[in-house]
């Protein structure tokens, strides 16, 4: 059968699945009728990236939602399970919050993190989503701020809807 799993999402090394959410959101843009430019992704993968792996820029006045929720959304994608503690370290860095994070809370925007070992069960889901506001404790703008964790089963989920991106899955695996 032509389909995706979760089990399938784990096998992607890090290259890997920053190019998958990449497009992933580029062919989401393409069948909104948006523009994919304003997607922006790439670079090699072990630069500092400033706690961006991929991000959406779309003008404000484009109202967008599901795996998109913002029209500003930055997503930082891992290979390793990010729980609670690695979460927080990887918002604070040194206990300061990414300047990044904080641009997007002042544009009323979208910070969702991808993990592709995490498979959450939903109190481990919610246990992630509560450590993502933690990290915004003190954070200007934090109430406007759209937060989301990703495992590898919403990722399988957000890829079966391009049949496309089944297939470049499958290939890389």
């Amino acid at each position: 059968m032509f389909d995706i799993t979760a089990d399938d999402i784990s096998q992607l090394n890090d290259i890997e699945l920053r190019e998958l959410v990449g497009r992933l959101c580029e062919a989401e843009l393409q069948r909104l009728v948006l523009s994919s430019a304003s997607v922006t992704w790439g670079g090699n993968q072990t630069a500092a990236d400033g706690g961006l792996d991929v991000r959406v820029a779309l003008p404000k006045e484009i109202s967008i939602a599901g795996f998109i929720p913002r029209s500003s959304t930055g997503f930082q994608v891992k290979k390793p399970d990010m729980p609670r503690a690695s979460i927080i370290e990887e918002m604070r860095p040194r206990g300061v919050i990414r300047d990044v994070i904080q641009e997007l809370a002042n544009d009323a925007g979208a910070y969702i993190i991808i993990s592709s070992t995490g498979s959450t069960a939903d109190s481990a889901l919610c246990n992630r989503k509560d450590a993502l506001r933690e990290g915004l404790n003190d954070v200007h703008n934090a109430e406007l701020l759209h937060t989301d964790f990703y495992d590898r089963t919403r990722l399988a989920t957000w890829t079966r809807s391009y049949p496309g991106l089944i297939a470049w899955v499958k290939k890389k695996i």
